[in-house]
C-alpha cells in the first residue's frame, strides 16, 4: 500500500482519517440544514433520492475518504468552523484531548467550552503518524460511550416531555436562561433599591429621634417660661411691662427737656457771673462764689475746637451737641457703625481736633479704627467709660485742662 504524503506543516488531511472518524466528525459538525448548504456550495450532483439527511451524510463522508477537490473544500470549511478554538490551551495535544473525553480525573475543565466535533478534528488532525490509529480509536471509543449516554438521555426526555420533542429542550433552556438572567438583573436592581430604602428609613428614624428630643426640650422651655410668667404675675406682668415702657419713654423725653434747660442755665450762669478768674495764658475759668456763698462750677471755653463723638446713645445726639456747644466747640456726631469702612472713620478724624468714644455702647471694630486713625494723625482721643452726658462733660474738661497747660 502506497504511503500517503503529509502536508509540510505536519498536520494530517481529512482523507487520511479513518472512515468512522470522518463519519463522526461530519455527523457532529453538520445538521440537515448544514448538509444541504454544503451540497449547494460544492455543487454536488445527486438525484431526488438524496434528499434524506442520512443519504447526504453518507455521500459526503464517501467524498472525504479520497483526495479530491470537494474533500479539500470540506476541509477548509471545517478549519474555518473550528478556528476559534485554536487558542484554547493544549488543544494541539491529542493525548490531552483523549484524556478529557475519557473523563480522566483532573481534566474536567480543560476543554469544557470546546464542542466534541472540534475535539475530534484537532485530535485526528494533530496526531502523529505512528500514533494516529491509537488516538482515533480512543476518541471514537469515548464518543461511542457518549452517544449511548446521549441516546438514553434523549429517550428519557422524549418520554417525559409533554410534547415528546426533546429537540425543543435547548430552546426552552435558552429561554429559561435568558429569563433567569433578566430576573437576576431585576433582583440586583431591587436589592439596590431595598438598601437605599433601608438607608432612607434609618435617616428618617434619626431625624424623628432628633425632632422628638428637640420637641421635648421645647416643652421643657415652655414649661419653664410658663412658671416664670406665673411667678411674675401672669398676664398682668405683660401689661405692667408695657406700662413701664410707656413711662420710660416719658422719662426719656423729660430727661431731654431737663438737659436742654440745664444747658441753657449753664449758659446763663456763665454770662451772668462777673467774677471769672482767667489765667492770661491758660484761658480756663476759675471757681467763684455767688451771693449766697455757694461755689458755682465754671465751664471752660474751647471756642472753635472741633469735637467728634463716636457711638453712644443715638437719641442723645442733640444733648451731646448742646453740651459740646456750651463749651464753645463745633460738634460732629458719628453713630459708630462701620458700614462705609475704614475710610469714613479716617475722614472723621481728619476733620476734627479731638475724638470722644464711649466704650459701653460702641463696636470693637469702630474703637480699633478710631485708635489707629488718631495715632497715625496725632489727634487726641478719649475713650469714655460711659455714654452719659456727665462722662462727656468730664472728658471735655480734661481735654481743656490739657490744652491750656
Amino acid at each position: 500500500m502506497a504511503e500517503v504524503k503529509v502536508r509540510g506543516n505536519g498536520k494530517r488531511r481529512i482523507w487520511e482519517f479513518q472512515s468512522s472518524t470522518i463519519r463522526r466528525l461530519l455527523g457532529l459538525s453538520y445538521d440537515e440544514k448544514g448538509l444541504r448548504r454544503i451540497f449547494k456550495d460544492l455543487k454536488l450532483k445527486h438525484d431526488g433520492n438524496f434528499s434524506a439527511p442520512f443519504e447526504m451524510h453518507q455521500q459526503l463522508a464517501q467524498i472525504c475518504r479520497t483526495q479530491n477537490q470537494h474533500a479539500k473544500q470540506v476541509e477548509k470549511m471545517l478549519e474555518k468552523q473550528f478556528a476559534p478554538y485554536k487558542k484554547c490551551a493544549e488543544i494541539s495535544d491529542p493525548k490531552k484531548i483523549c484524556e478529557f473525553m475519557e473523563g480522566k480525573e483532573g481534566t474536567e475543565n480543560i476543554f469544557k467550552d470546546v464542542p466534541i466535533s472540534a475535539l475530534i478534528w484537532f485530535a485526528a488532525r494533530n496526531a502523529a503518524k505512528d500514533k494516529s490509529k491509537e488516538i482515533e480509536t480512543r476518541v471514537l471509543t469515548s464518543v461511542h460511550l457518549k452517544e449511548h449516554q446521549a441516546l438514553r438521555f434523549y429517550d428519557e426526555l422524549s418520554r417525559k416531555l409533554p410534547g415528546g420533542k426533546a429537540e425543543d429542550i435547548l430552546k426552552e433552556l435558552s429561554s429559561a436562561i435568558e429569563s433567569n438572567e433578566k430576573l437576576q438583573r431585576n433582583y440586583k436592581r431591587l436589592e439596590q433599591k431595598r438598601k437605599e430604602l433601608i438607608s432612607e428609613r434609618e435617616a428618617i428614624k434619626a431625624d424623628k429621634i432628633r425632632l422628638v428630643q428637640e420637641l421635648e426640650e421645647q416643652r421643657r422651655l415652655n414649661e419653664r417660661l410658663r412658671r416664670r410668667v406665673e411667678e411674675s404675675g401672669g398676664e398682668a406682668a405683660f401689661e405692667q411691662i408695657e406700662s413701664m415702657k410707656s413711662e420710660m419713654e416719658l422719662l426719656r423725653e423729660e430727661i431731654n427737656r431737663l438737659n436742654k434747660e440745664n444747658t441753657e442755665l449753664i449758659k446763663v450762669s456763665a454770662v451772668a457771673t462777673p467774677n471769672f478768674n482767667f489765667s492770661a495764658k491758660k484761658g480756663i475759668a476759675a471757681s467763684a462764689c455767688n451771693c449766697n456763698g455757694h461755689e458755682v462750677e465754671m465751664v471752660p471755653q474751647l471756642k472753635g475746637v472741633r469735637v467728634a463723638y463716636v457711638g453712644g446713645v443715638e437719641s442723645l445726639e442733640s444733648c451731646y451737641k448742646e453740651l459740646a456747644e456750651s463749651f464753645g466747640c463745633l460738634f460732629c456726631y458719628h453713630c459708630g457703625h462701620c458700614e462705609r469702612g475704614k475710610r469714613a472713620i479716617e475722614r472723621l478724624v481728619e476733620k476734627n481736633d479731638v475724638i470722644f468714644c464711649p466704650v459701653d455702647i460702641n463696636s470693637h471694630n469702630a474703637c480699633r479704627m478710631i485708635k489707629e486713625a488718631c495715632k497715625l494723625r496725632r489727634k487726641p482721643c478719649y475713650f469714655l467709660r460711659s455714654s452719659g452726658l456727665s462722662a462727656l462733660k468730664r472728658g471735655l474738661v480734661n481735654f481743656a485742662a490739657q490744652v491750656y497747660i
